[in-house]
């Protein structure tokens, strides 16, 4: 199922609200307090917030580390210097060749996944093939049958998926 688009940027909102850390929980919390139509249930918003507290700590803007009883994360805002001096410290040779790593982990993938995606629909058209053949073994292959269409479309969504993110790091860094 895909995933709601909601026009939120949770950075901005989290230092509005002027929080030095903050929990998952915590920021559900007022976000659901600010924005309380957007979301129908609790757990889209706890999924959201997950999602964007994650993206931020890869990037470094926050950090998390395990609260009292290793319950809860607890983040906390990374360094603003830290990180600026980090991409000041790169050169231009630098940056071209993190931007050409990138661009080709994300084309491997794309490939990758490409190829995955062919094999089960090759599976996907034996087993209908199969049943062609002898109807008799019909119960039998269904289960495969609907495995292996399952992974291509699987396969085919982390296509698309780093398909699009592809564009936009081209987009981004061009």
């Amino acid at each position: 199922m895909p995933k709601k688009q909601y026009d939120i940027d949770l950075h901005e909102f989290i230092k509005s609200l002027g929080l030095h850390s903050f929990t998952v929980t915590d920021v559900t919390r007022h976000l659901l307090g600010t924005y309380s139509n957007e979301f129908d249930k609790k757990n889209n918003a706890t999924q959201f917030v997950y999602r964007h507290l994650k993206r931020l700590s890869k990037e470094g803007v926050i950090s998390g580390t395990h609260g009292e009883g290793g319950k809860a994360i607890v983040f906390r805002w990374c360094s603003e210097s830290k990180k600026d001096s980090k991409i000041l410290q790169l050169s231009e040779h630098d940056r071209n060749e993190v931007n050409y790593i990138i661009v080709t982990k994300l084309q491997e993938k794309i490939r990758r996944y490409k190829t995955e995606m062919l094999m089960s629909m090759g599976e996907t058209e034996a087993y209908s093939e199969w049943v062609q053949e002898m109807p008799d073994f019909a119960e039998y292959v269904k289960p495969h049958y609907q495995n292996t269409r399952e992974q291509a479309k699987l396969m085919l969504g982390k296509v698309k998926g780093f398909e699009r993110l592809l564009a936009e790091y081209e987009a981004r860094t061009s």
